[in-house]
C-alpha cells in the first residue's frame, strides 16, 4: 500500500503541471478541493472534518486535528457550460448572435499529506492542489457580432485557458490547550493562453482592431503565504480565522507575431507581457459537532480582487489595449454538514454562495473569463473500505448565472463609452464529479 501510494502521489504531482484551465466557482477559485471538502460546500476555516485536503486549502491550523499520518488523493472532473450572446446596432437594425463554448470534462487533481511530529503539539503537512482557473473556446461565427472574422470587425475565434496550482508546505502547532495555529508557504504555478490577446496593443485599421495571439501557454510562478488559527470554545464548538496573502506572480510573457494581414510587417516577431496576481483572502468560520453523528460548519470569506494587479483596472488604454478584467471584491458564504449514518458510511451536503465579481459595465472585457457563478449545491458520501482507508465521492451543481453589459470598441469614443443599443451577455453553469481516496494511520 505504501509503495502504491507514493507512486500515485508522484504521478499526480506530475499531472498537476498539465491541468487545463477551468471556469471556477468562487471568483476564479474552486469553492472546495477534494470530494470531502467539495461535498460540504467548501467549509473548512474552523476545521476540515476528516480531510487533510480541506485543511491545506482553507486553514493550515486545521492540520492539528489529524493524529498520526494522513494522506489523500483526489481527482475532479469539472464540466462548465458557457454561452456568449451579443447584440450590435447596424443601419438595418440590431445584429444579434448566440454561441456556446466548446465544453469538455476537465480533470483537476489534488493530493495532501500530514504527519504528527510531536503528539498533540506539532503537525507538518504538504499539498499540491489544483485550485482554479478559467477558460472559453468560442468558434468564429459570421452571424455573431463579437465572433465575426477580424476583417469584418469582430474577434474571430475567442479562446482562453488559465490554470492555477498551489503547492503548500505547512506546519501547525498547539499554542495552548484550546488554540491551534498554522502557517503555510504558498508556491503557485500558473499557465495562461488567450487568443486574441486584448491586453496587448492592437493595430487599429478601418477593417478592425487586430490583436496578437497568445495561444502558446505562458507559465509563471507566484509566491505568498497562508496563516490561520482555530480556537476551541468547547469540545464541540470551534471558531476559525485565516488569511491568505496576495499571491505575487512574475509577468506572463509571450512570443507572438504581428496580426494585421494588411501590414507589411504581418507575421513578424512580436513580444508582449501581462501581470495577473491572485487576491488576498480573509476568512472566518465556525464548526460544531452537534451530536455524536452530526457535524455542521459555516464559513465567510472576502476576496480582494479590486486591489489585485490584472483584476484592478478595466477599459481600454490610450493604445486600445484592455487594461485588465476590472473585477469587484466578492463575499463568499458556505454551509456544510456531515452525518455518520453508520460506522462505515458517511453522508455529506453543502451550499456555497459567491458574489459575481464582474460588474455589468465590464461584461465585454470578461468574455474570456466569465466567472459569474453564484449559487452551488453539493452532496456526497464516504465509505470506509478497510480500517484506515476511505473512499469518498461528491457531486456539485453551480447553477446558471449571467452578466450583461454594453459592447465597447476602441474606435468608438476612444473606448470609454459603451456602444448605444448594444449588449454582451456571458451565461454559464457547471457540473462536477469528484473522487477521493484517503489513508490514515494512527
Amino acid at each position: 500500500m505504501k509503495k502504491f501510494f507514493l507512486g500515485a502521489v508522484f504521478a499526480l504531482f506530475l499531472s498537476l503541471a498539465w491541468t487545463p484551465g477551468v471556469s471556477a466557482t468562487d471568483g476564479h477559485f474552486l469553492h472546495g478541493v477534494g470530494a470531502i471538502n467539495s461535498a460540504m460546500g467548501g467549509v473548512g476555516v474552523a476545521g476540515a472534518k476528516d480531510d487533510v485536503l480541506g485543511a491545506l486549502y482553507h486553514n493550515p491550523a486545521g492540520l492539528m486535528a489529524f493524529y498520526g499520518h494522513h494522506a489523500a488523493l483526489s481527482m475532479e472532473l469539472f464540466k462548465p457550460d458557457r454561452t456568449l450572446e451579443a447584440t450590435a446596432p447596424t443601419p438595418g437594425g440590431p445584429f444579434a448572435g448566440s454561441q456556446q463554448s466548446k465544453s469538455e470534462f476537465v480533470p483537476i487533481p489534488a493530493f495532501g499529506w500530514s504527519s504528527e511530529v510531536i503528539e498533540d503539539k506539532l503537525v507538518i503537512g504538504f499539498g499540491g492542489l489544483g485550485i482554479g482557473g478559467f477558460g472559453v473556446d468560442y468558434r468564429q461565427n459570421s452571424q455573431h457580432p463579437l465572433l465575426m472574422p477580424e476583417s469584418m470587425g469582430g474577434f474571430g475565434n475567442v479562446f482562453s485557458n488559465f490554470s492555477l496550482l498551489k503547492v503548500s508546505p505547512a506546519i501547525a502547532f498547539s499554542a495552548s490547550e484550546n488554540l491551534w495555529i498554522g502557517v503555510a508557504a504558498n508556491i503557485d504555478w500558473a499557465s495562461l493562453a488567450v487568443d486574441p490577446f486584448p491586453a496587448a496593443d492592437p493595430d487599429i485599421t478601418p477593417e478592425g482592431a487586430f490583436y496578437p495571439s497568445a495561444t502558446s501557454s505562458a507559465t509563471t510562478f507566484g509566491f505568498g503565504f497562508q496563516a490561520g488559527l482555530i480556537y476551541k470554545v468547547t469540545q464541540a464548538l470551534n471558531l476559525g480565522l485565516a488569511y491568505t496573502s496576495k499571491q505575487h506572480f512574475n509577468d506572463f510573457t509571450w512570443n507572438s507575431t504581428n496580426a494585421n494581414p494588411t501590414d507589411p510587417e504581418f507575421g513578424t516577431h512580436r513580444e508582449f507581457s501581462f501581470n495577473l496576481n491572485a487576491p488576498a483572502i480573509i476568512a472566518g468560520g465556525l464548526s460544531l459537532q452537534a451530536t455524536d453523528k452530526l457535524f455542521v460548519a459555516a464559513d465567510a470569506k472576502y476576496y480582494m480582487y479590486s486591489s489585485t494587479e490584472g483584476f484592478d483596472q478595466d477599459g481600454f488604454g490610450p493604445t486600445g489595449a484592455v487594461q485588465g478584467f476590472g473585477w469587484d471584491d466578492i463575499k463568499v458564504f458556505a454551509l456544510g454538514s456531515q452525518n455518520q449514518a453508520t460506522p462505515r458510511f458517511t453522508l455529506r451536503a453543502g451550499y456555497n454562495y459567491s458574489d459575481n465579481p464582474i460588474p455589468e459595465e465590464n461584461s465585454f472585457f470578461n468574455v474570456s473569463a466569465p466567472a459569474v457563478i453564484q449559487h452551488h449545491a453539493s452532496f456526497g458520501a464516504g465509505f470506509e473500505l478497510v480500517d484506515g482507508e476511505d473512499l469518498s465521492a461528491a457531486y456539485y451543481r453551480a447553477f446558471e448565472s449571467e452578466v450583461t453589459g454594453p459592447l465597447y470598441s476602441p474606435a468608438y469614443e476612444m473606448g470609454q463609452v459603451g456602444v448605444p443599443g448594444s449588449n454582451v451577455t456571458s451565461r454559464m453553469f457547471e457540473d462536477s464529479f469528484v473522487m477521493q481516496f484517503s489513508f490514515h494511520h494512527h
